[in-house]
């Protein structure tokens, strides 16, 4: 990233609300734990536990990093990665990728990654930098403001369209949200933005141009992802990623062999990329260490051995065991004196002696290259499992997962894998974004047929944007069903009875019902009890009272239904809803259309009001 690298204080404990209930859960392809993908021969997993240790072990740290920074905010539906790495700041782009990527592999561990992915995908979406549609502004503050040039830093870009590549084989691409057009899109744009002209090393952002004497001709080693480019060539057939993984390599091969021959470090920053590749020297850019192993090249091991375990890449052998062979000498063998920033001599940088798993955890991943490693291996794994997150930050334990997933052999490139879609689908939508923060109150259920009421208030969000432009008067469709009692139908208007019907078709009760449209709302109202002009059979409506939406942004709004006098009967619950933008099955079957995930239920003691939520 951009900012200095800061040793992060202790994040505050961030605890997901109810918000994450309001998501229907999706079926993934490949979920946390079948292991889709085998690694390449010669890699190495540690040994001394089983795969299903290994794997609760993600689990449960998964967990509590999600707890703690994950959070709902910027928007219904939108989720970030709060990072806290600068006083205001909320998240950074490079977090923001690391969130994506473990959405889509923790998937079939967490039920709501899909809709957490989604959430982090509008956010993303609704922050590109000024030059590039589909890169983002590295740095949004606590009012969710982009702040420090409206910019990107690579490392996050590189990690989003790998994360959207993941999710195409996750979860297929035919829903809300086309992922493989989505990561091409970006794909395109980091090509042109954030490689240099001639596509063989990645600029530090899109803020870096040709006429940039100082920062053009260099860049960001832990932006050396060898893995992520193998899958753009794929993804893309062809363009300039096969030529950028051969000149990483070789820049790879230089700086350990002309500046760190005894240890194998790689610099944070590297000058003359294309030339005679050279440490960059200090405060180039971040701080002191930028011409040394700190905390941007700590991530290097982590990359590079995936790179290995996915592909078998010799290159990618060589340069990882060149740094295996010096830590564990340097430590004798106990990954408990890593020590936290070297100068490439392999001497402790100032002010480094203490232990973070930013530089142990990566190094966990580059031992397994080759199996002279796996004591060492099996001690990186069972330290990284034994240090509890409160004892660091986010960038710490967010590397720490990401490492936990490849160490337990969990993570799988989306070439590698099959994939295909899997549409949601209710009984009238096909494909819907998300109704959240939903609420829905049954009222007089003791009451005699005909008296009933519900009420139903909550927030529609299409993370790839509304696939209806208001005023949202094409009709409507709203089905409530309890699913604890065979999805049968609680309430409906819809296409498969009588829907709310679009404008032209007129009203039933001239100047009392209809839609109403105003700048900042648009209300449905019905006083006549039918809804099916010109005929108008009264009870058609079965107690719909009124409809309304008030748009937020371009990819949400709120929504409130009240029903009278209907008749309904008490809910088992969990109950669902569904709502469609307009009057016929063509628009459910579009995508025009939102549904909720099961919402638990709860009874008055007198049971004649139920609330869902």
């Amino acid at each position: 990233m951009r900012s200095p690298r800061r040793r992060c204080a202790l994040a505050a404990l961030f605890a997901l609300t109810a918000a994450f209930s309001a998501f229907p859960a999706s079926a993934q392809n490949h979920p946390f734990g079948s292991h889709p993908f085998a690694y390449a021969s010669g890699a190495i997993l540690p040994d001394h536990v089983g795969a299903a240790n290994r794997d609760q072990a993600v689990r449960d740290f998964y967990d509590a990093w999600k707890a703690r920074y994950l959070r709902q905010t910027c928007g219904s539906g939108r989720y970030v990665v709060v990072t806290k790495v600068t006083r205001g700041n909320l998240t950074v782009s490079e977090g923001h990728g690391y969130g994506m990527i473990l959405a889509a592999l923790m998937a079939g561990h967490d039920p709501q990654a899909r809709a957490l992915f989604d959430g982090m995908y509008a956010h993303f979406r609704q922050h590109p930098t000024a030059t590039h549609t589909h890169l983002m502004s590295w740095n949004q503050n606590g009012a969710c403001k982009d702040v420090e040039g409206n910019d990107s830093a690579s490392d996050g870009d590189l990690d989003i369209a790998y994360a959207l590549l993941l999710a195409d084989k996750q979860w297929g691409s035919c829903g809300a949200i086309d992922y493989r057009g989505e990561a091409l899109a970006m794909v395109a744009d980091i090509a042109s933005g954030e490689l240099d002209a001639s596509g063989r090393y990645v600029l530090l952002g899109d803020w870096v141009v040709p006429s940039d004497t100082q920062y053009y001709p260099a860049t960001r080693t832990s932006d050396f992802m060898p893995d992520h480019y193998r899958s753009f060539a794929d993804a893309a057939g062809g363009g300039p990623w096969s030529g950028l993984l051969d000149r990483t390599y070789q820049i790879v091969d230089a700086l350990q062999t002309n500046h760190s021959a005894s240890a194998g470090l790689f610099p944070d920053f590297a000058v003359d990329p294309l030339g005679a590749p050279a440490p960059a020297p200090a405060d180039f850019l971040e701080g002191a260490n930028d011409g040394a192993y700190d905390y941007n090249a700590c991530r290097d091991p982590w990359r590079l051995g995936t790179d290995f375990i996915v592909s078998g890449d010799a290159r990618a052998h060589t340069a990882v065991q060149r740094i295996n062979s010096w830590i564990r000498g340097v430590t004798g063998g106990a990954p408990s004196a890593i020590r936290s920033g070297y100068q490439l001599s392999g001497s402790m940088s100032a002010g480094a002696d203490y232990l973070s798993m930013a530089f142990v955890a990566p190094l966990g991943v580059g031992a397994m290259v080759d199996a002279a490693n796996q004591a060492w291996l099996n001690a990186v794994w069972d330290l990284a499992v034994a240090t509890p997150i409160t004892s660091e930050g986010y960038y710490e334990n967010t590397l720490k997962l990401l490492a936990m997933i490849v160490m337990s052999g969990n993570w799988w490139p989306p070439e590698g894998v099959s994939g295909g879609c899997s549409p949601v689908t209710t009984t009238i939508c096909t494909n819907p974004g998300y109704l959240t923060k939903l609420q829905i109150k049954f009222s007089s259920l003791l009451s005699g047929p005909g008296r009933q009421g519900l009420s139903l208030k909550g927030s529609v969000f299409f993370p790839a944007g509304n696939p209806v432009a208001p005023p949202f008067t094409d009709g409507a469709q709203l089905l409530v069903e309890d699913l604890g009692s065979g999805a049968s139908a609680l309430f409906e208007v819809s296409h498969r009875n009588v829907a709310v019907p679009p404008r032209a078709a007129g009203v039933c009760a001239p100047t009392r019902e209809g839609w109403q449209v105003k700048t900042s709302s648009t209300l449905y109202r019905n006083r006549s009890t039918a809804l099916d002009p010109p005929a108008c059979t009264l009870g058609t409506a079965r107690g719909l009272y009124s409809l309304k939406y008030r748009p937020r942004s371009s990819r949400d709004l709120d929504l409130a239904a009240k029903v009278h006098h209907s008749t309904i009967v008490a809910p088992v619950g969990p109950v669902r809803a569904t709502l469609v933008f307009g009057d016929i099955a063509a628009f459910g079957d579009a995508g025009r259309c939102a549904v909720s995930a099961p919402l638990p239920c709860t009874s008055s003691p007198s049971g004649s009001r139920v609330r869902c939520r």
